[in-house]
């Protein structure tokens, strides 16, 4: 009976050791998950897109939680009339801004269903601009400014593993739109 007591003694004093081992390295794997696992934009966030002004802090909402390197790249010229600026972040494309010409009577909406097909959307100046958490669209209308055929449309598409916010993505448009307005968008096209 002594024998069975120690074996039983010297089972329960493992097991306690085992249990105290395993939540000791849990704990270990645990905090070192948390230190080294924080995400963290290491890039500068960029205060304009292909020569337009926009706000930063909510294009940093959009862009990846953590990254080295960003880097913009504009494909297409304005002039030309429309053109495409990408956003890369260490070297994955995370956010698209196509900026083109369009024929007068569509509408933000109607861009941002037909491109992007997202229905649910946030609209900003009187339907002008719309977004939801992974795009937007405005649209500059051009009647007035000698261009009475065509109007200057804008669309955003956030890519993975950039991030959908809807909030700053509203931001982001109208900050867009308006530095593009004030850059006078509307003029005549060459021929």
């Amino acid at each position: 009976m002594i024998v069975g007591r120690s074996v039983d003694r010297a089972r329960t004093k493992s097991s306690s050791y085992a249990l105290s081992a395993g939540a000791l390295l849990l704990a270990m794997v645990g905090a070192s998950g948390c230190s080294s696992g924080e995400a963290k934009q290491d890039f500068a966030v960029p205060a304009s897109l292909c020569g337009v002004s926009v706000p930063s802090t909510a294009l940093s909402r959009v862009l990846p939680a953590n990254g080295e390197r960003v880097a913009v790249k504009q494909v297409g010229a304005k002039e030309d009339g429309s053109y495409l600026c990408e956003v890369a972040v260490d070297k994955r494309t995370v956010l698209v801004v196509t900026q083109e010409w369009i024929t007068p009577g569509w509408s933000a909406r109607h861009i941002l269903i037909h491109e992007l097909k997202i229905w649910d959307q946030k609209e900003a100046e009187g339907g002008s601009e719309v977004y939801a958490g992974g795009g937007a669209a405005s649209l500059v209308e051009c009647r007035g400014a000698g261009v009475e055929k065509e109007d200057v449309s804008t669309l955003v598409q956030v890519l993975k593993p950039g991030r959908e916010d809807e909030g700053a993505m509203g931001q982001l448009i109208q900050g867009y739109t308006k530095s593009l307005g004030a850059g006078k968008p509307c003029h005549p096209r060459p021929e």
